[in-house]
């Protein structure tokens, strides 16, 4: 099987609908990383973005997407780890 561009190897999927390629701007120093949570609803997703806010500084709630045929919702949310989030700073 040829290999995708952006492919998720483990799966053979290629980047989700309405998800653009992680760049190397994304995570071009140590420390930068790049999360695509999937999570069964809005709440639970808004939940974990919440908590990993008050943990890294992150790029924020981000754009919820439903994709039909797939189950429960995704997001992506950009972090550096090396700064504290906002309960701490």
């Amino acid at each position: 099987m040829k290999e995708q561009t952006g492919a998720n190897r483990a799966h053979r999927l290629g980047v989700r609908d309405g998800m653009k390629e992680i760049n190397e701007q994304h995570i071009s120093e140590p420390g930068l990383v790049v999360l695509d949570i999937t999570a069964a609803d809005e709440e639970t997703l808004e939940l974990v973005v919440a908590q990993l806010e008050e943990r890294w500084a992150t790029s924020g709630p981000a754009l919820v997407r439903r994709v039909p045929g797939r189950a429960g919702v995704t997001s992506r949310v950009y972090a550096d780890i090396r700064r504290t989030g906002a309960q701490d700073g």
